[in-house]
């Protein structure tokens, strides 16, 4: 079985537990990520971590560091909490963590990736995987890419490689543009499968429709989809039934309803409301009323915690 055939993306401040909760009511078979968690944040407490309530389907936990100790206590963290996954972020391009020798500078730094590996995986059970780039700024040939994934994966350290076809271009790009301007490169992905057929490569990157999903698939073990899952969901429950072959269609009234309820159980444990309601303010992504929704949401949003709340989609699309 191929349990990353699709995966939504680890996101910073976006991929929390309400947006898993929400995600996996549209799709059973996906592959979830945490959002990104540095190891200081999570060793000091900075972090709570809760415990994977859906440790039978597929949940990672994403972590970034330097430090081989540290990623291993994490790890050992994420397996007490029942994750089935441990991923290591060795492709953020933020100028400030590259500036403390974290993210996707850590290609060059290939040693200390190997002795998390090893430390990982001489502790706890569960796979780990990568989350990278093809390179970053002059370091982006092909063979820069393919020797980082040959040292990270001997005596099996790593089997399982999430690449982001882009380039980091650090000290120049933020963020939001290291993710729109460098040029998408996924020859380089389905290359890496050829010449690595036993590691597991999921691509990452620019992907937004069924059918690009359907060409990857032809290349490469899995797809990885970023913010376009989070802008427009309802990807996730097309893909469940047009790439999962889900027989029987998600109603969108049964996953509002489910979603009600656990907002007015969110409540009373003093969660705010825009934390749980941000996550869904795309489901009418580009439809006739999208704008009546949120307009909607911002409204129970003002509304006093102790109120029920009721999610009523009949006022803004038939579906």
């Amino acid at each position: 079985m191929n349990k990353h055939k699709l995966c939504v993306a680890p996101m910073f401040k976006y991929t929390d537990k309400h947006c898993r909760y929400f995600h996996r009511l549209l799709t059973k078979k996906a592959f979830l990520y945490t959002e990104m968690i540095t190891t200081n944040a999570l060793l000091n407490k900075k972090f709570k971590l809760f415990k994977n309530k859906d440790s039978k389907k597929m949940v990672s936990l994403q972590i970034i560091g330097n430090k081989p100790k540290k990623i291993a206590k994490c790890a050992k963290l994420a397996y007490k909490k029942k994750y089935n996954e441990i991923n290591l972020n060795i492709g953020c391009p933020s100028i400030q963590m590259n500036k403390n020798n974290l993210g996707v500078t850590l290609m060059k730094k290939t040693k200390i990736i190997v002795n998390s590996l090893k430390l990982i995986k001489n502790s706890i059970p569960i796979p780990i995987s990568i989350k990278t780039r093809i390179g970053f700024n002059n370091n982006n040939t092909y063979n820069f890419l393919s020797n980082f994934v040959y040292e990270t994966s001997k005596d099996k350290l790593c089997k399982i490689f999430i690449i982001h076809a882009r380039n980091a271009i650090l000290n120049k790009f933020s963020p939001k543009k290291n993710r729109e301007i460098p040029p998408l490169k996924y020859k380089y992905v389905y290359q890496l499968k050829k010449d690595f057929p036993n590691l597991t490569f999921i691509i990452n990157g620019g992907i937004k429709s069924i059918k690009e999903i359907k060409n990857h698939l032809k290349n490469v073990n899995g797809v990885m989809l970023g913010r376009y899952a989070y802008k427009n969901p309802l990807i996730l429950k097309k893909i469940e039934e047009k790439i999962f072959k889900k027989k029987k269609k998600i109603k969108i009234k049964k996953i509002l309803f489910k979603i009600s309820k656990y907002i007015n159980k969110e409540i009373k444990k003093k969660t705010t409301l825009n934390s749980i309601t941000r996550h869904i303010n795309g489901i009418f992504y580009k439809k006739k009323n999208s704008k009546k929704w949120k307009k909607f949401l911002n409204e129970i949003n003002k509304k006093k915690k102790n109120v029920n709340i009721n999610l009523d989609f009949k006022k803004y699309l038939k579906y």
